[in-house]
């Protein structure tokens, strides 16, 4: 079965499945959220596509093994609200049963009741303001006196005075009914647990709803006995801050106002994660199979091209998983006992994903094999990957891809040039040599790679949503 699926987290061993060795962070963290006896808000600070996401949801699971009250919150999902504090309410009573298993059930649901209700009010304060100012631009204004207009205006600033106390008594009742909750649905063990509420893709919200999330959050939540985690690349989360407060906002000290702790998620080591990908998507078996002898050794070429330009591009991993499930859409949609050239094809694909206008200029002819090559050696920085084994294979791939007597002519003249001129330069003259020797086989054994059925196998499995 070549298709990918989501990874498992499981109770018990949320980490069974963890390709990233990101266990140890999940445990720090735990211990020092145990050890915190206010409130704080910590950002899992990684960029987009880096795995963020399944950490978070693996160590929600090991805080709820370890029986500390856990919410994850995808706030991406809840874009669609008009209310910020309605969704972080709203999230709360959707879990209230299983947060409340290991404290007091019924105090639990009597605190939160008053909750509920204190937060619908201060829902409502901004209602009446609103369908004022609404009912106002629906009147034709030619009509309106200067009197009424100006009635309209001191009655409302006079409400909102009136308001301004009962407001700040109900948001104190508020947050310390909210604390009182928090603990009640905590074991009777000492010391007592946080609630940790969890909200996760903030960096992908609409702008305004993205800082309504971290402003209510701030204001309302920030209470004891709850602990807010977000999941963002502060990064984006700062375009969208710009996006609503100008390009001059000091991203770092607003976002500040907020979060009182940054970590870092460590950047997986080289190849990890693609390997992981591999046994998932079951591409070793896929390839043990293959009849012919010299066609064994295509799964070893695409892991090694795959891993190292993962490394070399800086794909993130939502990138490294669209570029296996194309090379096992090829692998599906092929004969099995078809040459399948994976090294070409996989580098093809990366192309495609990471570098999208050089692979469409390649692929339509506009830009030759032989720039290709010079582009990947200086402004794509590829020269060490085509200095090793395999990166002399993939050159010669790529040179003699447009196969024809008049092309190879020239580009056989090509590496010859380079062994004349460049006497002092011994590894340029043997890579070169090498190159050579390798087009010479090709031609012998008639093994040429078609470009046009490789790059039509990948535009056709392209069409697949993946």
């Amino acid at each position: 079965m070549l298709k990918n699926r989501e990874i498992e987290v499981m109770a018990g061993s949320p980490f069974a499945n963890d390709a990233l060795d990101r266990k140890e962070s999940a445990e720090a963290l735990t211990e020092f959220i145990k050890s915190s006896n206010e409130p704080i808000v910590i950002c899992i600070d990684a960029p987009w596509g880096q795995g963020k996401t399944t950490f978070l949801r693996m160590w929600e699971q090991h805080l709820k093994d370890n029986s500390i009250p856990t919410l994850y919150f995808n706030a991406w999902e809840n874009d669609f609200s008009n209310d910020a504090l309605i969704c972080l309410i709203g999230e709360i009573s959707a879990s209230i049963a299983e947060l409340s298993k290991n404290g007091d059930e019924n105090k639990a649901l009597e605190y939160f009741n008053k909750v509920k209700s204190l937060g619908a009010i201060l829902v409502k304060k901004g209602i009446p303001i609103a369908a004022k100012l609404a009912t106002a631009g629906a009147l034709d204004l030619d009509k309106i006196t200067e009197e009424a207009i100006a009635e309209l205006v001191e009655s409302t600033v006079k409400e909102q005075l009136e308001n301004y106390e009962k407001s700040k008594k109900t948001i104190n009742a508020f947050r310390s009914t909210l604390s009182e909750f928090a603990s009640s649905i905590s074991s009777s063990e000492l010391p007592k647990k946080p609630l940790v509420f969890i909200i996760d893709e903030l960096d992908r919200c609409r702008p305004n709803f993205a800082i309504e999330i971290l402003e209510k959050a701030k204001h309302f939540f920030n209470v004891e006995n709850i602990i807010f985690v977000l999941g963002a690349d502060k990064e984006q989360l700062g375009s969208s801050i710009k996006s609503i407060y100008g390009n001059e906002v000091n991203v770092n000290g607003y976002l500040r106002r907020f979060i009182d702790f940054d970590y870092l998620l460590p950047v997986p080591t080289k190849g990890a994660f693609i390997k992981s990908l591999f046994e998932k998507f079951s591409f070793h078996d896929y390839f043990s199979k293959k009849t012919h002898p010299e066609l064994l050794s295509e799964g070893n070429q695409a892991l090694v091209i795959f891993t190292d330009i993962f490394e070399l591009w800086k794909l993130t991993l939502r990138e490294q998983e669209h570029c296996c499930s194309l090379l096992s859409l090829s692998i599906r949609t092929t004969p099995h006992d078809t040459h399948l050239f994976p090294l070409m094809l996989s580098f093809l694909i990366v192309l495609k994903i990471k570098f999208p206008d050089v692979y469409k200029k390649f692929i339509n002819n506009e830009l030759s094999a032989l720039k290709l090559v010079e582009s990947l050696n200086q402004s794509m920085n590829a020269s060490e990957l085509l200095n090793s084994n395999y990166g002399v294979l993939l050159e010669t791939y790529i040179v003699t891809s447009r196969y024809n007597i008049n092309g190879m002519n020239e580009i056989s003249a090509h590496y010859r040039k380079i062994i004349e001129l460049q006497s002092n330069d011994v590894r340029s003259q043997e890579r070169a040599s090498n190159i050579l020797k390798t087009i010479s086989e090709f031609e012998y054994r008639r093994w040429v790679i078609s470009l046009e059925y490789l790059v039509n196998k990948i535009e056709l499995v392209s069409r697949f949503a993946v």
